[in-house]
């Protein structure tokens, strides 16, 4: 019983504890989650303690940054303007001491220098007139028709007796133009022009015309056109020379000269836009006020531009001379000096009534530069304008303005180098062709590899036959029509004119800038002829070019691209250029 009582005891004394136990765990779990409580709450205060603390620093901050950003603003825009005021009393000393000592020392003088220039120049012309005779150069004369050899032209058979291919001798070799530096107004500058229309835009008065697909647009003062030259010459003349220089024409003058600036343009083509203008703004002139105003204009410029008097068809005429520094065959012209300057109101080879022309010999102070017709294809300033021949394309615009030129010598057709439209066409049409024929060639010859020198002869004949075709249908008639060479762009242009020599020309210019074969031209009075200068190599018995006529120059054998005339006088001896 005993056992049991204490059993009973034990049990409910570690009842008890269990249970005790149990409410201090919990009690111990209670505590602990309102220490957490607490500690979170603590934490939370201190949080926002510290954000708000941050807040008020961040204010602080941007406060002070903003005090000190306005501050500096003030102080950089005291700055500025202190710059600015000493920049402006700078600007003002520098351009009281450039009109002190620049304008009135360079400026000043050149303006007054040049106005005593034109008063005497005047005063010149009212008594230095004389009558000089009148001079026709000759034009050159149609050359004998030829063609190139071509494949299909069978050569000196082997075996067969012949007398030998012609040796040709040099007799002359034509060396290349020189070429010379334009004149530029000493006032001109960059710009000089649109500062001119600045002054004048506000008269209202301008002329607009086209030049060669360009817009051109001058602006002028209506005084220059209160003028006449009236019925006395060298009176007219000289009073009209005066008043045009006591007039505001440095705006006209500077604003076609940038034209010319940035349309590349040569000599000539300058004269032509003066001489344009010219025309519009006195109506062509009555009693050529035109051409006076367009010597006027060239003078001041730096050419060395005349007018004259001849007995033309209804009376005596006026007419500008112009010398150049290229001779010019074909055009009527009187010699001044050792000087010739032609007459550009007369058309070349037209007869004219009276063989004299009344001029002065002296030229004006300020001009003392020829003219040159030389061009630069590749420098022109115009948009190109696409024209197509027999697939090829060339410009038109280049062409027109080439064909407007006077006649010159055969350097400056030779020289003159392709458009970038023809040397396109030339590089992605011409030769693939030429290639083709190559390659056609080589698949026909099944047993061995053309040679290098193959090659060209192949590409020199498959030219030949496409200048022969394209070129040569009208040569006779276009070699009368012009009397002068024919530039590349210009005989597309013609749809094929150009006679031996322009044939011959255009062959040695493929070869040499497109094809990379050298040749040479050989001249003679009455015909012409390329001449190629193969590489290394044997030629075979059924080439044209096997045992052909050749020349030799600077060690290197051409070979003729095709036969002499027998009419060809003394064909033995040629003259030569080379690229």
């Amino acid at each position: 019983m005993k056992k049991i009582i204490l059993l009973t005891g034990l049990s409910f004394a570690l009842s008890f504890f269990a249970v005790a136990q149990t409410d201090t765990v919990r009690d111990e779990k209670a505590a602990r989650k309102e220490r957490r409580e607490d500690r979170r709450e603590r934490g939370k205060n201190d949080r926002e303690h510290i954000k708000d603390e941050l807040k008020d620093a961040a204010g602080d901050v941007a406060r002070e940054a903003t005090d000190i950003y306005d501050e500096a603003k003030r102080s950089v825009k005291d700055a500025a303007e202190s710059l600015k005021e000493n920049f402006r009393q700078v600007k003002e000393s520098v351009s009281s001491w450039f009109n002190e000592n620049i304008t009135a020392n360079t400026v000043g003088e050149f303006a007054e220098i040049r106005r005593q220039d034109n008063q005497d120049f005047s005063d010149y012309l009212r008594s230095a007139w004389q009558e000089y005779p009148l001079g026709i150069g000759e034009g050159r004369s149609p050359l004998l028709e030829g063609a190139f050899h071509t494949s299909k032209i069978r050569g000196n058979e082997a075996g067969k007796e012949t007398s030998g291919p012609l040796v040709v001798q040099v007799e002359e070799v034509i060396e290349p133009l020189e070429s010379i530096s334009a004149p530029v107004p000493e006032n001109y500058y960059r710009g000089a022009g649109d500062e001119a229309v600045s002054n004048l835009v506000s008269k209202q008065q301008f002329v607009t015309f086209k030049f060669y697909g360009k817009e051109i647009k001058v602006y002028y003062n209506p005084a220059l056109r209160n003028i006449k030259i009236g019925k006395g010459l060298e009176k007219g003349v000289s009073k009209f020379w005066q008043y045009l220089s006591s007039q505001e024409f440095d705006p006209v003058l500077l604003q076609l000269y940038q034209y010319k600036d940035e349309l590349l343009l040569n000599d000539y083509q300058y004269y032509l836009l003066v001489r344009r203008f010219s025309d519009l703004l006195f109506n062509k002139g009555k009693n050529g006020e035109n051409l006076l105003f367009a010597v006027f204009l060239l003078n001041q410029t730096g050419y060395d531009a005349r007018i004259g008097q001849f007995q033309g068809e209804g009376g005596s005429r006026l007419a500008v001379l112009l010398p150049f520094f290229e001779e010019v065959p074909g055009r009527a012209h009187v010699s001044l000096g050792n000087n010739r300057y032609y007459l550009m109101d007369v058309d070349p080879g037209k007869k004219i009534a009276q063989c004299k022309v009344r001029v002065y010999e002296k030229a004006h102070a300020n001009a003392r530069h020829p003219f040159s017709i030389r061009m630069e294809p590749e420098s022109t300033g115009f948009a190109p304008l696409y024209g197509k021949f027999q697939g090829y394309t060339f410009d038109e615009r280049l062409a027109q303005m080439q064909s407007d030129m006077p006649a010159g010598p055969l350097p400056l057709y030779a020289d003159a180098r392709f458009s970038q439209l023809m040397n396109k066409t030339f590089l992605y049409k011409l030769l693939p062709e030429l290639d083709s024929v190559v390659g056609k060639k080589q698949d026909a010859n099944l047993k061995e590899r053309l040679s290098e020198r193959e090659r060209q002869e192949i590409k020199v004949l498959s030219l030949n036959a496409l200048l022969n075709r394209a070129l040569s249908s009208q040569s006779k008639q276009s070699a009368k029509m012009t009397a002068r060479c024919l530039y590349p762009e210009t005989m597309f242009w013609k749809k094929g004119s150009g006679d031996i020599l322009d044939r011959s020309m255009l062959l040695c210019q493929i070869c040499n800038h497109i094809l990379g074969i050298p040749a040479v031209l050989l001249v003679y009075p009455d015909f012409a002829m390329a001449a190629v200068g193969f590489c290394d190599g044997e030629t075979a018995p059924g080439s044209p070019f096997f045992n052909g006529d050749y020349v030799e120059w600077d060690g290197k054998r051409y070979l003729l691209c095709g036969k002499l005339p027998k009419a060809v006088k003394n064909p033995g001896k040629a003259k030569l250029y080379k690229w």
